[in-house]
């Protein structure tokens, strides 16, 4: 490859070519480097981890290429720093390296370099929302790339189209186009760079659309690549998150634990991004495993780190029965969900369990119709979840036969997809259902099935909470939650609402609704009708 691109990739995208480029130009004096050998220790830096130290660098390749008159070399020097301040929020030093770019091209228009320049355009038209001008530019590079035949180009600019697609609603269209990108990065025709950060992207967006089956796939080849370059901790580090995500959803938890202290560990001194995003994953892991406390622990650094800690440590508060604590945080997450359809949809589904833990059944249920408006059109696990929650709620409703259905297709649907834990619990709300309708056959047989599932991975939470059903400790008449049987009680006990609240810790006007809800399910008129039902049940 010819140019100033070529000399780049020549001097230092050799396998594990990196520290020694590093080692062999860093111990000359940087005004003794030429332009291109500035370009390949500034690359060199960028994979050794040191982002601070190649965008600087990059900026002494600029000036260097430009001082010679090499146009070429100036813009793709400019171009790297651009992206370097552009990926991780500097948006008014990027600004600035953005407008160098547009006076270097200014008369180049179909040149290769003002080609990747049409690539930077199209990412901050599509951060300011501008997508019909990130899709015009993008095309434009599409077109420059395939021109000058140049496949890191022609796959960076199709990519980058194809999120911009999907975030105009045409996924399918943009998703085509992101295998299209993905085959030329398995295919190994990429420089490093392109791979590393096609695979990044590819894989985020996968997570969001909760393509689990696509993402599945390309984590695969992403690790796969991630092991034979031997360096970059941080593109490493990213791809580990994304497996161990998907780790966790196929219940190989013992392999993730080892994985994500991992990914921890690279992205800590690297990006705090992504180490957020390491550390909530590692929160939820804990989580489903019933460690409340390493889970918290998680959380907090997650969000120290720039990641908030919902819906994971809302969860965390609901099995230690803080209910309204719970309702409160998940009530401000779904604020600030924004549209990505898998946050949304975990948001939602954490909102209706923790809803229907405190007897709120009909805002369950308007959260369990948002959410199928967000999961309808994005694929089976959406789907799977979509089913599980709207079963929840039939159940708690008293329609046991629609919650079976659709608690039965939630079940299958996660079967299928390999996620046994999420399986597991449609079990146990299944097993619930069966028991209400007095099929204790059914009802042991469900809920045995899930605990086999729970004692394999290890979730002891869960496991605490369905061995107390199979004892028949947790018997719910009338269908009342947990929350109202506990508030029954204390009503029944003589306690005033004042008393329950502080008990409980929560609001006296929570209190007043509990009351209003049992009464409701119960079918009885006053307090007192409320207590005697109590002691004819056995239930203090």
């Amino acid at each position: 490859m010819a140019g100033p691109k070529g000399e780049i990739i020549a001097m230092s995208t050799r396998r594990d070519a990196w520290s020694d480029t590093h080692r062999r130009l860093s111990a000359r004096p940087p005004d003794e480097l030429t332009a291109a050998e500035l370009d390949a220790l500034a690359d060199a830096l960028f994979w050794l981890d040191q982002p601070v130290e190649s965008a600087a660098m990059w900026h002494r390749a600029y000036v260097a290429h430009k001082d010679c008159g090499d146009v070429a070399g100036a813009t793709m020097a400019a171009w790297r720093a651009f992206f370097e301040h552009f990926q991780v929020g500097e948006r008014a030093i990027a600004s600035g390296w953005l407008e160098r770019l547009r006076q270097l091209t200014a008369d180049r228009d179909h040149t290769l370099e003002a080609g990747y320049v049409a690539v930077a355009e199209a990412g901050w038209a599509h951060v300011d929302g501008d997508l019909e001008t990130a899709l015009e530019q993008c095309r434009r590079a599409v077109a420059v790339g395939r021109d000058a035949a140049d496949p890191d180009l022609t796959a960076l600019a199709g990519e980058t189209q194809g999120r911009v697609l999907i975030a105009l609603d045409r996924a399918p269209e943009g998703l085509r186009l992101l295998d299209d990108a993905m085959v030329s990065v398995i295919g190994g025709e990429l420089d490093p760079l392109f791979t590393g950060w096609i695979f990044c992207e590819v894989l985020s967006v996968c997570r969001d659309l909760a393509d689990m089956s696509r993402a599945r796939e390309w984590t695969d080849a992403a690790m796969r690549w991630c092991d034979s370059i031997g360096e970059g901790r941080a593109y490493t580090g990213i791809c580990r998150v994304h497996r161990v995500e998907l780790q966790c959803l196929h219940g190989a938890w013992a392999a993730a634990e080892a994985e994500i202290e991992r990914a921890c560990d690279e992205l800590t001194s690297v990006d705090p991004r992504y180490a957020g995003e390491a550390f909530y994953v590692a929160g939820e892991l804990r989580r489903l495993r019933g460690d409340h406390a390493e889970a918290e622990e998680a959380y907090r650094r997650a969000h120290e780190l720039g990641r908030p800690p919902q819906p994971g440590l809302a969860l965390v508060r609901l099995a230690q029965g803080q209910v309204d604590t719970a309702l409160a945080a998940l009530h401000r997450a779904l604020s600030q969900a924004g549209s990505a359809p898998l946050a949304r949809v975990r948001v939602l589904a954490a909102l209706v369990e923790a809803q229907l833990r405190a007897g709120e059944v009909g805002p369950a249920r308007a959260a369990a119709d948002e959410l199928t408006r967000v999961a309808t059109v994005n694929g089976p696990y959406l789907g799977a979840i979509q089913a599980s929650c709207h079963g929840a709620v039939l159940l708690a409703e008293g329609d046991t036969a629609a919650a079976v259905e659709h608690l039965g297709r939630a079940r299958d649907a996660f079967a299928d997809l390999g996620m046994p834990f999420d399986a597991a619990r449609a079990q146990v709300l299944l097993g619930t259902a069966a028991r209400r309708d007095g099929d204790t056959d059914g009802a042991r047989l469900e809920l045995a099935s899930a605990r086999a599932v729970f004692a394999r991975l290890g979730a002891t939470g869960e496991l605490e909470t369905l061995d107390a059903l199979l004892r028949g400790r947790q018997r719910r008449p009338g269908g009342l939650t947990d929350r109202q049987l506990e508030v029954l009680r204390l009503v029944a006990e003589g306690r005033t609402d004042r008393e329950i609240a502080a008990a409980l810790v929560i609001s006296q006007h929570t209190v007043a609704r509990h009351i209003s809800n049992i009464r409701t399910r119960l079918g009885v008129p006053s307090r007192a009708a409320a207590t005697a039902f109590a002691y004819e049940h056995d239930l203090v």
